[in-house]
């Protein structure tokens, strides 16, 4: 973050309430304000890299107490599963939802953060479009997204992810070189039917969601490819791999994953994912 930050960043690391509190208290612009570099705002970093620290929450707290913007820090406690300081900013009315094209629980859910997830859904958030019902398992809500004919309705979404689309990677903190790549990954998905259907696959492999996968199989959904929509780019074999969902690996296998297929991204197949995630079970099975 920019060097007006830097003592305020140095406390959240040493976990230093008392000194946070002071930098504050002297400078209330430090809540409001926004980077140019790395995190935008100070909250999203004490939300990120203050995590399980015991003064997180109380640190969040102070910015929020000295006016700091709330919505895109809820995203970011999303990202790293950190539910206290993510109760605590749906308490003092952060958007459940979100406010714009990527909502809280599609960040939970990209991640992981289960605790979260569960946050999320007790407060009531909202089922937004075919990845987020995949994801969740919701068999119910994937078949409303399909018309009769077996065509996707609008309200099933587009591939996105937490990057944003190019409205928002523009206007991001990323450098020249970061954002163009950026925009070339989303300029080369494919938001056909087939590319959204794919995607919405792999959040169903990712969360071990068997019938909602078998559902999607059944709309027709490519089990061996690698859609668009992911930064680590495997098939929903490496997600399911990766999160350990040991009885998903088993059904994909059964229906025709190969095994020897390898991410985009650092060149592993499934295999590598499951050692990754720390499942040597799942990887010897893939062996």
């Amino acid at each position: 973050m920019d060097r007006q930050f830097h003592p305020a960043i140095a406390a959240i690391k040493s976990d230093d309430l008392e000194k946070f509190k002071a930098l504050v208290a002297a400078d209330s612009s430090l809540a409001t304000s926004r980077s140019s570099r790395s995190h935008p705002t100070l909250l999203q970093c004490v939300a990120l890299d203050d995590k399980g620290k015991p003064n997180n929450v109380a640190m969040a707290e102070v910015l929020i107490d000295a006016g700091a913007e709330l919505n895109e820090p809820l995203v970011a406690a999303g990202s790293i599963n950190n539910r206290g300081v993510a109760e605590l900013l749906l308490d003092r009315g952060a958007a459940i939802d979100g406010t714009g094209g990527w909502s809280p629980l599609e960040e939970a859910l990209y991640w992981n953060s289960q605790d979260v997830i569960a946050l999320l859904l007790e407060r009531g958030a909202k089922v937004q479009n075919l990845r987020i019902a995949a994801g969740l398992g919701r068999t119910d809500l994937i078949e409303n997204y399909f018309n009769a004919d077996g065509s996707l309705k609008p309200e099933a979404g587009k591939i996105n992810w937490p990057w944003g689309d190019l409205e928002t990677i523009a206007h991001s903190n990323h450098g020249t070189a970061g954002k163009q790549s950026l925009s070339d990954r989303v300029n080369a998905w494919s938001q056909d039917q087939q590319g959204i259907v794919n995607n919405a696959f792999v959040y169903a492999c990712m969360h071990g969601h068997i019938d909602a996968a078998q559902l999607l199989l059944d709309k027709g959904a490519e089990i061996n490819v690698i859609p668009g929509g992911f930064d680590y780019a495997g098939t929903g074999l490496h997600y399911a791999a990766l999160n350990g969902h040991r009885a998903m690996v088993e059904f994909l296998l059964n229906h025709g994953a190969d095994r020897n297929v390898k991410d985009t991204k650092v060149n592993s197949t499934a295999a590598g994912w499951a050692e990754h995630g720390g499942h040597p079970d799942i990887r010897d099975m893939l062996g």
